[in-house]
């Protein structure tokens, strides 16, 4: 068993705007856009409207959206308040905003918006392709995940969880950000190098150790400090390469 996409599900997108004729709009363009370009994210879409951002928050505490369109300038809490609260707890949701004013531009980028769009929406269609292509690349990036037997079970370890992969006396290592897995045959190092490098987060940074750069806190002269506080030593033969394939990622990202 190899890598594998989790089960593709319901796209959920929310509109947020306290105008509903507005609503109506981008649902309609949006609807054009997913139709024309990605007509099988068109047909699991649901598309959820909300005229206020605490509606729209409430919503969020108990569901899962991939995408959120946000009017900024509303009456009561704005749309800008609101993207800094869910980012607050969800790194990978899409945001793009949608105003009539540019006065909030680099407050957007603040909150990683995937896009900043004047009203009326559809003037750049080229521009909102690419802010949806950005959305939808990084949420199937999020869904990769590899599909293996663990003490007699079928698992899924998604590529996000993973920190570094190593070997544990001779076992493949799959570390995770509290615990570490370790596999048997079939499930050799280099079955992982050939499932994981192809990924492009996944750095050989010693040898027989892959590390994922997603989680690296800090890089110092000899070794990378992962955010669970692990230390990954850097290879001495290999540094110079190392060290460039990691800031190379970084500008990529």
């Amino acid at each position: 068993m190899g890598i594998m996409e989790r089960k593709r599900k319901r796209m959920h997108i929310a509109i947020l705007d306290d105008e509903p004729e507005v609503c109506t709009a981008v649902r309609v363009y949006l609807m054009e856009m997913l139709e024309k370009y990605w007509a099988e994210k068109a047909a699991r879409a649901e598309i959820a409207v909300f005229h206020t951002a605490e509606s729209l928050l409430a919503a969020f505490e108990n569901s899962s959206y991939d995408l959120l369109l946000l009017d900024i300038r509303m009456s009561g809490l704005g749309g800008m308040e609101a993207a800094r609260r869910i980012r607050s707890v969800n790194a990978d949701v899409g945001i793009i905003f949608l105003t009539s004013s540019e006065e909030y531009l680099m407050e957007g980028y603040r909150v990683f918006a995937d896009g900043y769009f004047l009203k009326p929406v559809g003037v750049d269609e080229e521009a909102f392709r690419a802010a949806l292509a950005r959305v939808f690349a990084r949420r199937e990036k999020a869904e990769k995940a590899l599909s293996m037997q663990y003490n007699g079970r079928s698992i899924e370890i998604v590529f996000d969880k993973i920190f570094y992969v190593d070997l544990d006396g001779g076992r493949l290592h799959i570390v995770l950000a509290k615990q570490g897995l370790c596999f048997t045959r079939p499930y050799t190092y280099e079955w992982a190098l050939e499932h994981l490098m192809h990924d492009g987060r996944f750095l050989e940074c010693y040898h027989r150790i892959l590390v994922n750069m997603d989680k690296i806190e800090r890089m110092e002269k000899e070794a990378f400090v992962l955010t669970n506080g692990a230390q990954l030593p850097i290879s001495q033969r290999r540094r110079s390469a190392v060290r460039a394939g990691y800031m190379q990622y970084l500008l990529n990202k």
